[in-house]
């Protein structure tokens, strides 16, 4: 990362609350599992200054190759290993680069597994679990859940012979299925820009990211073909990876759509010294030369070694999911310092800031979760011990939030000041300035008070507006004033500036 002393102060705050943080144990700095770390280091090289987003990379991969060898117990529900990983950030700033360092040691880890397994694949809802790489271009019904196309078939018939008629055959969408579903313009998924063509996106999402240790993740959908009471049935186990750049009206959409908040969001508003850095990094490599695919294969293979050592857990415990991993007993402890770590961060912010980040905490939770069980398998194959291996400890608690709270402060981060410019946008269009104009001109010399009706009507006459405008607009900032009745008549008084906001 960036050296924190060398930025502007300004941006000093904002950076440290982005920087990988370290915690310590037993005098060490807290690390990512090794594998995870040297992967990092290698993804940065290519995507400069994205941390983060890389160490998140891994774990979205890692978390789709677990899901079927893993069920994670919480009281009486279930929960799977994937992680949805959603990254915004300004454009030109790495998003593509770490694609093209991700996207092919995925397609070769699944390569591999594929091959690997073909004469023994796991099987789920009586399929054999298959990976595939699934990059969304065309975002219509029939392509990502199916179809039902009519088909020339013979059919018994109960009386007489076979007869040829139109049969009403289903089509599988890129969704169904095991693999990553890679977004990688966001934007124009449906979720910020919906249409009736898009309307059903969002739906789609938010059934595929419940828990695959139940029914309420398979996507169905009554289509015109299908029989009546026969809808086609879209069997998704896919992790989402999906990138964009910040939209103009992510606020709105973070705060009324619920399917940001079963992601895992990383936003960042890169500050115009780290562009100017990128790209005089990319300046001095130019002529230079580098093997691209030794690190694919390095990491695909480190990949596989995951999951093959995995696999033998899996079969030494009769192939239950539900005795894969097993919690340590200070596990519990762990997340719930954790989960008030996260909401004393936010409970200092203003409250439009922390009814929205509020509602992330839960669903973080359960990506923490989730994270803390992939570092316990990321670590597994370097333990010796094979009886120390696959329990999920405090430790891995601390791994896993070095990643969400980063996460989690760069939502409220920039939440806090998109909605402190919002708010600002607002008052302008609504005449919070002429008000504060008004409430100088009429407030008398030696009082702060001002008759209310000596103020609303001072702003008609500055701005000629009509009178009921100019009442629903002073509604609109009441909470800008202090109000009291002298005898019967209001008055009110401009509020320090900050206070109360």
């Amino acid at each position: 990362m960036v050296d924190i002393m060398e930025i502007e102060e300004e941006d000093r705050l904002y950076y440290e609350g982005l920087a990988v943080e370290e915690g310590k144990e037993d005098g060490d700095k807290m690390t990512l599992p090794s594998v995870v770390e040297d992967y990092v280091t290698s993804a940065t090289q290519v995507s400069k200054y994205n941390n983060v987003p890389a160490a998140l990379t891994f774990f979205t991969h890692l978390g789709q190759l677990c899901y079927p060898m893993v069920k994670i117990a919480r009281g009486r529900s279930r929960d799977d290993t994937r992680i949805h990983f959603l990254w915004m950030q300004t454009s030109g700033t790495g998003k593509s680069e770490l694609y093209n360092f991700y996207g092919p040691i995925v397609k070769m880890t699944y390569d591999m597994i594929n091959a690997t397994y073909a004469d023994s694949p796991i099987e789920v809802n009586g399929e054999n679990v298959v990976f595939d790489v699934f990059d969304v271009k065309d975002i219509t019904d029939s392509a990502l859940i199916g179809s039902v196309d009519k088909e020339d078939q013979l059919v018994e018939q109960e009386n007489g012979p076979p007869r040829r008629e139109k049969v009403g055959v289903y089509k599988e969408g890129a969704l169904h299925g095991s693999g990553v579903c890679v977004y990688d313009e966001f934007e124009y998924s449906g979720v910020f820009k919906q249409s009736q063509h898009k309307e059903n996106v969002i739906m789609y999402l938010n059934t595929l990211m419940n828990t695959l240790w139940g029914q309420n993740y398979k996507i169905s959908k009554q289509l015109k073909d299908c029989r009546p009471n026969e809808p086609i049935i879209c069997d998704s186990r896919r992790s989402v990876y999906a990138t964009t750049y910040i939209p103009k009206d992510l606020t709105k959409v973070i705060a009324e759509k619920g399917v940001m908040q079963r992601m895992l969001i990383f936003i960042w508003e890169v500050p115009q010294y780290i562009q100017d850095q990128i790209n005089e990094d990319m300046i001095d490599e130019v002529g230079t030369f580098v093997d691209a695919d030794r690190p694919i294969k390095k990491y695909a293979n480190a990949f596989l070694v995951i999951y093959d050592t995995l696999r033998k857990r899996f079969n030494e415990v009769g192939g239950d999911p539900e005795k894969t991993i097993v919690f340590g007993d200070d596990y519990n402890a762990a997340l719930k310092n954790e989960w008030r770590a996260m909401r004393n961060y936010v409970t200092n912010s203003r409250p439009e800031v922390f009814d929205i980040a509020g509602n992330f905490i839960t669903r973080l939770l359960g990506t923490l979760t989730r994270l803390s069980v992939l570092c316990a398998i990321a670590e597994a194959p370097g333990i010796s011990d094979e009886k120390k291996r696959y329990i999920v400890t405090s430790r891995n608690v601390r791994q896993a939030s070095s990643l969400v709270r980063q996460c989690y402060k760069s939502l409220v981060s920039w939440l806090d000041t998109a909605l402190k410019v919002r708010r600002q946008t607002l008052e302008a269009k609504t005449g919070m300035v002429d008000f504060r104009q008004a409430y100088q001109e009429t407030k008398p010399k030696n009082d702060e008070w001002v008759s209310k009706s000596v103020l609303l009507a001072q702003v008609r006459k500055n701005t000629n507006k009509g009178e009921s405008t100019i009442y629903r607009h002073f509604q609109r900032h009441e909470d800008k004033f202090e109000k009291k009745k002298i005898g019967t008549k209001p008055y009110v008084k401009l509020k320090e500036e900050g206070k109360d906001e």
